[in-house]
């Protein structure tokens, strides 16, 4: 029995069958230079413990602004702020 006939890829999906829906996420002015101000923070701190609260912080603050649902651990703000420096 062959089952390829079921699922039809569309021309905009990243697997077949799967079309990408998710608009990307707006995030306003005004937090985005809160993002950039603590992601300076962090690279100025010292501190371990004291650049996980920033992270915190910050992680709060974007999902404050993503659409319901979204999930943000702490390790992908970590990691944003290692991809921006």
């Amino acid at each position: 029995m062959v089952y390829a006939e079921l699922a039809t890829p569309s021309w905009n999906t990243y697997l077949p069958g799967m079309p990408i829906t998710r608009k990307p996420p707006e995030i306003p002015p005004d937090v985005a230079r809160k993002f950039a101000a603590k992601m300076q923070l962090f690279h100025a701190e010292k501190s371990p413990l004291k650049r996980d609260e920033i992270a915190a912080d910050t992680r709060h603050l974007l999902l404050q602004h993503m659409p319901n649902g979204t999930k943000i651990r702490l390790a992908d703000v970590l990691e944003l702020f290692g991809l921006m420096r």
